[in-house]
């Protein structure tokens, strides 16, 4: 048991063999080591944006396809504030649960309505938003 115990200054070198001679190393000898996630992209493509819910995906969805519905990631590519984005994600929420107890209440595609609206008027010309059913 006393072999498993001890401190990370009893951890074995990031090499094999002399240091100073011939030896392997975990890491590429003079490199720069970039720990360092790949760059997230914030681009949307296209010209149109759907404030739209389908089972386990929503709220807002582009020419592409589906869009995080990571907050920061929202507030990065579409300048999305904060207040939007979580009414967003609530609506989305109340959505999932009229789904799961089928459901369909006209007051969530009232509320989806007013979001497209919101969603319209934050991101400007740049895209036309719509709620699709």
């Amino acid at each position: 048991m006393a072999a498993l115990e001890g401190s990370a200054d009893d951890l074995p070198p990031p090499y094999l063999g002399d240091p100073h001679g011939l030896h392997w190393a975990a890491y590429r000898s003079g490199a720069v080591v970039d720990d360092s996630t790949e760059a997230e992209d914030f681009t949307v493509e296209g010209t149109r944006l759907r404030v739209m819910w389908d089972e386990g995906a929503g709220p807002l969805w582009s020419d592409d396809g589906l869009l995080p519905d990571d907050a920061e990631w929202l507030k990065r590519a579409l300048g999305l504030s904060d207040s939007l984005i979580a009414d967003l994600l609530g609506w989305l929420h109340d959505m999932d649960t009229a789904q799961r107890h089928h459901q369909s209440p006209p007051s969530l595609d009232e509320r989806a309505e007013h979001l497209a609206g919101r969603v319209q008027a934050e991101v400007g010309p740049r895209f036309k938003v719509r709620y699709q059913r």
